[in-house]
């Protein structure tokens, strides 16, 4: 009698929770394809992690869930946004940020009219190039005359209430022109304001992709008018923002200078009001005619930050590669599969994790790898245990523990996600 009494103790108190582990209830749903699961610390030092769904209809759901023991277990999800426009690309990671007076903010792509259509939908693309020194050569048009009638949006929703109820999302630029907003970031900056970069549609371009780089900050809460920030960049890789130790508000994207695409940065001392000159991070000196499709990850480390990227240099150690603000670069991890990398801080530390195939495997199987980075050292490899076929990581670092959460591939495409844990 006494044990079925503390048997319905210990479910009364783990009621509203459920495991962080494999067979997580919170990602049952069998007919749902799960997507870009990330980790944060909410204004409590509590982990939240948050991610998107998408169900046979194509409606895409973004959620949220809070573990107050440490990533060990999440509470009932709570639904932030659901549309069939809500963008879950790799490319399109959804950002959730937790102002000091409370605010709980989501920002997220928004395409109208619904879902990104399916490949075998869409036009095939010409060879696009874009750089500073050929701004003045046309592309060649397509056969109807003007650029493909494309269309997507940044826009946000605000809690006020911890997540239970959300504000109608808005877009975070008042430009109504139609053309292709994404591969954004967002941060709060020092004053509690927030700050949004993304590529923005050149307007009557006539090459496939020519796309600067803008900037909004909201006063009071609201969006102010756009910012450009840099009128040549490369197409369509995604942005990296971080406000360092000292308040510092970086801005880490893909350059295009004569089709060399390194990462540059410009930083802010005056919450984004102006902005420094651009300068080169690290001379990787990549070549290439065309987008990679790839960004950059940073993190605070110390007074420093650290910044990740993948580089496809010929003449510079390709692979993926982990460099200082100051631009000493601290490794490279030269497998070609290494990709998709995720920087966070950890206690005088930062962590790493990324997504490479596994040795010897002829089928392509991913396993997820973390690295510990130091002021005077960086550990060896590691494998997150049963990560077979992990890919989109996101890691967090509570009590010297690292929370890695990630999808797992499936043969059906219907992703579904696991929550790690790896003691540091």
């Amino acid at each position: 009698m006494k044990s079925l009494f503390f048997l319905v103790i210990t479910l009364f108190l783990l009621a509203g929770n459920v495991p962080s582990g494999a067979n997580n209830p919170l990602f049952a749903d069998e007919s749902r394809a799960y997507a870009l699961p990330t980790l944060a610390k909410n204004n409590k030092g509590e982990a939240v992690l948050y991610w998107t769904e998408k169900d046979d209809k194509n409606v895409v759901y973004l959620y949220l869930s809070v573990s107050k023991d440490g990533g060990k277990t999440f509470s009932d999800k709570k639904l932030i946004f659901a549309d069939a426009g809500l963008g879950n690309g790799r490319l399109a990671r959804p950002k959730l940020l937790f102002k000091k007076d409370g605010t709980m903010a989501a920002v997220f792509s928004f395409r109208s009219g619904g879902a990104t259509p399916s490949r075998e939908q869409k036009p095939a693309p010409t060879a696009h190039e874009g750089s500073h020194a050929n701004h003045d050569k046309p592309a060649t048009a397509p056969a109807n005359g003007g650029r493909p009638k494309r269309e997507s949006q940044i826009r946000y929703t605000v809690s006020n209430d911890g997540g239970n109820t959300w504000t109608v999302p808005v877009s975070v630029d008042s430009d109504p022109t139609p053309l292709v907003r994404g591969f954004f970031d967002a941060v709060v900056l020092p004053n509690d304001e927030i700050a949004v970069a993304y590529l923005k549609d050149v307007k009557n371009s006539t090459k496939h992709e020519e796309r600067d780089l803008r900037m909004v900050i909201t006063k009071n809460g609201v969006f102010q008018e756009e910012k450009l920030i840099d009128p040549v960049v490369c197409d369509c890789c995604n942005i990296s923002l971080l406000v360092d130790s000292k308040g510092i508000l970086n801005v880490y994207y893909r350059d295009n200078n004569n089709d060399i695409r390194d990462i540059a940065k410009m930083t802010s001392a005056d919450n984004g009001a102006t902005f420094s000159k651009s300068q080169i991070l690290f001379n990787d000196q990549w070549q290439l005619k065309g987008c990679p499709h790839s960004g950059a990850s940073s993190s605070v480390f110390g007074e420093s930050a650290l910044i990740s990227w993948f580089s496809g240099t010929a003449t510079n150690s390709s692979g993926l590669r982990v460099v200082t603000n100051e631009g000493k670069r601290l490794f490279v991890l030269d497998n070609p599969t290494a990709k998709n990398s995720y920087l966070v801080t950890a206690p005088n530390a930062s962590v790493v994790v990324w997504e490479q195939v596994k040795e010897k495997s002829e089928e392509g199987v991913t396993l997820i790898g973390l690295r510990k980075i130091s002021p005077n050292n960086v550990s060896e490899t590691r494998w997150v245990e049963n990560s077979e076929n992990g890919t989109n990581a996101s890691v967090l670092v509570t009590d010297n523990e690292a929370i890695v959460a990630y999808e797992v591939k499936q043969a059906n495409k219907l992703n579904t996600i696991k929550v790690s844990t790896v003691r540091l």
